[in-house]
C-alpha cells in the first residue's frame, strides 16, 4: 500500500451480523466494556445500534472503529440489509455450538449481494460443546471457504466470556481497513445515512445517522431526502452535545421537521422531487378493509422508532389491515382511530399513559403492549386465527414452516424451521396451508440430528412427527397453541 504523509484514513465502519442469540451484542459488550445486551428486552437487539470505539492494538497504537449492531431476529431482515448498505466490512458472528442458522444464511446473502469483505467470529468458543470443524464445513457449503481450507475467509475463534480472540479479531479488522485504504473526506459534500429515527415526546424528531463523507456542524441545513431540517443539536453516543461530526461518526441529529425514513440519504442539498422515494413513517394506510370479501384484522400500530415500524409491517400477513401506523407514544388520536375503524391497538416499546388507558377502556379499545417484537407479531397472528375461526381462543406458543420431508424406518418426518417461540413434544398444533387450518394434531416427537429432544426453540431446525397423522406438504405452517 502506498501512502503519503498528507493522506488521512477514516475509521472503518463494521457491521456485526448473525443469527439471533449467537452473541453479537455480547461480543461488542466485551469490546467496549458496556452492558447493552442486558439493557435490551429479552437480551435481544430490537433496534440497530451504533457507536465508535477507540481500540488499543497489540502494537500500542490507538485507532477508532465504528460498529453497527444489527438485530438477528427474522423480522429485522430490512435492518440488516441497511447495515450492509453503509458498511465497509462485516463481522459475521456464528456460534461455535449451533453453527450456521436461518438468519446466518440471510446475512450471508446480504453480504454477497453487497460484495463486502467479511470476517467470521466464531463465538462461544469457551464451551465444551463447540464444533469448529462443523462450522467451517458449513461455511464451505455457503461458498465462504476458510483460509485453512484454501479460501479467503478469516475465521477467528472468540469468547465474550474469557476475552479469547478479541485482540486477533480487532487486528484483522484494521488490517482489512488498511488494505481498503478508506480515505477521510471531511471537506467533501456532506453525506450521511439514517440508520434509525424516532419521535421524542420532549425534543421532537430525532435521527441517528452515520456520516459517510463531509462534516456535519451545528446550524447546518440538511435534507433526509424529502424531509428538511436545521441541526439544532448534535449528540454523541453518550448523549453529550458536540459541535461537529466527521466521516464514520455515528451521531444523533435534532432538528428535522418530521421523522425521516430509515435508510434515507442525508445531504446538504435538496434532492430533486422526481428522484425522491416518497415514504412517510408517520402514517401508513392500506386498502379499505371493506373492498375485499375476505375478512381482515384491522390494527393501529405505534412503535418507538421508524425502523421497528418498518420491520413490524413487513412481518404481517395479508390478513392484516393497518389502519394507522406511526412512531411515538400512544395518544388520544390513536385510540379514536382504533375506535372508529373497529381496530385493535398495538404498542411496541412506547408509553401508554393512565389517561390514554382510561380513554381506551371507555371507548372499549384493547391495547396490547410489549417491548419484544415477536410478542407483538405472535399476538397479531393469534388475533388473525381467531378472526378466521371465532371458536379459537388460544395462546400461540410457537410457529414453524415445513421446509423438508424424509423417512426413517418408513415413518414420514417433517423437517421444520422454527420461526417464532418454541415447540414442545405433546403440543397441540394447527397444520396451516395458504392461510387456512387444514387439520389439528399433536407433536409426537422431535429430533435434532441424531438426538431426540423435548423441545425446539426459535431459529432452530428439527425433524418432527405428528399423532394423529397429517398429510403435510412443503411450505405448510405449523402453529403450536394452548387454549
Amino acid at each position: 500500500m502506498t501512502t503519503n504523509s498528507a493522506t488521512k484514513y477514516r475509521p472503518p465502519i463494521v457491521a456485526v451480523m448473525g443469527h439471533i442469540d449467537h452473541g453479537k451484542t455480547t461480543l461488542l459488550d466485551k469490546i467496549r466494556s458496556a452492558s447493552v445486551a442486558r439493557k435490551e428486552s429479552g437480551g435481544i437487539t430490537q433496534h440497530i445500534s451504533s457507536y465508535q470505539y477507540e481500540v488499543k492494538l497489540k502494537n500500542g497504537k490507538i485507532k477508532p472503529v465504528t460498529f453497527i449492531d444489527t438485530p438477528g431476529h427474522a423480522a429485522f431482515c430490512a435492518m440488516r440489509a441497511r447495515g450492509a448498505d453503509i458498511t465497509d466490512l462485516v463481522v459475521l458472528v456464528i456460534s461455535a455450538v449451533d453453527g450456521v442458522m436461518a438468519q446466518t444464511k440471510e446475512c450471508i446473502a446480504q453480504i454477497k449481494k453487497a460484495n463486502l469483505p467479511v470476517i467470521v467470529a466464531m463465538t462461544k468458543f469457551d464451551l465444551d460443546t463447540r464444533q469448529p470443524e462443523m462450522v467451517k464445513g458449513q461455511l464451505v457449503e455457503m461458498d465462504l471457504t476458510p483460509e485453512e481450507y484454501g479460501g479467503q475467509i478469516s475465521v477467528v475463534p472468540v469468547s465474550a466470556k474469557t476475552g479469547e480472540g478479541i485482540d486477533a479479531l480487532l487486528d484483522l479488522i484494521f488490517l482489512n481497513a488498511e488494505i481498503m485504504e478508506l480515505k477521510d473526506e471531511p471537506d467533501a459534500p456532506f453525506e450521511a445515512v439514517v440508520i434509525e429515527s424516532k419521535l421524542d415526546k420532549l425534543r421532537g424528531p430525532l435521527a441517528a445517522v452515520i456520516v459517510k463523507k463531509g462534516t456535519l456542524r451545528l446550524g447546518d441545513t440538511v435534507y433526509a431526502e424529502n424531509v428538511a431540517g436545521k441541526v439544532k443539536a448534535l449528540l454523541d453516543l453518550d448523549g453529550k452535545n458536540i459541535s461537529e461530526a466527521l466521516p464514520s461518526a455515528p451521531v444523533e441529529i435534532l432538528g428535522f421537521e418530521k421523522v425521516p425514513s430509515v435508510g434515507s440519504l442525508v445531504t446538504d442539498h435538496l434532492i430533486e422531487p422526481e428522484t425522491v422515494k416518497v415514504s412517510s413513517p408517520d402514517v401508513s394506510t392500506t386498502q379499505d378493509p371493506d373492498a375485499e370479501e375476505v375478512p381482515h384484522l384491522n390494527i393501529v400500530v405505534k412503535t418507538d422508532v421508524e425502523g421497528t415500524l418498518e420491520a413490524l409491517k413487513g412481518s404481517l400477513s395479508d390478513d392484516v389491515n393497518i389502519v394507522f401506523a406511526g412512531v411515538g407514544p400512544v395518544n388520544d388520536n390513536d385510540v379514536i382511530a382504533a375506535k372508529t375503524s373497529h381496530s385493535q391497538l398495538f404498542a411496541f416499546n412506547v408509553p401508554v399513559s393512565k389517561t390514554i388507558k382510561n380513554l381506551a377502556d371507555n371507548e372499549k379499545v384493547s391495547i396490547f403492549q410489549s417491548k419484544i417484537i415477536y410478542e407483538i407479531i405472535e399476538d397479531i397472528q393469534s388475533q388473525v386465527l381467531k378472526m378466521l375461526d371465532p371458536t379459537i381462543e388460544e395462546t400461540i406458543l410457537g410457529e414453524g414452516t415445513i421446509i423438508a420431508e424424509f423417512k426413517i424406518d418408513k415413518v414420514r418426518i417433517a423437517g421444520v424451521k422454527i420461526s417464532k417461540g418454541e415447540m414442545v413434544k405433546g403440543n397441540t398444533v394447527h397444520l396451516m396451508r395458504d392461510g387456512k387450518i387444514i387439520k389439528n394434531t399433536t407433536i409426537e416427537g422431535i429430533r435434532q440430528g441424531k438426538d431426540i429432544v423435548e423441545k425446539i426453540k426459535v431459529g432452530h431446525e428439527c425433524g418432527m412427527t405428528f399423532r394423529p397423522y397429517v398429510d403435510f406438504k412443503l411450505k405448510d405452517v405449523i402453529i403450536a397453541y394452548k387454549n
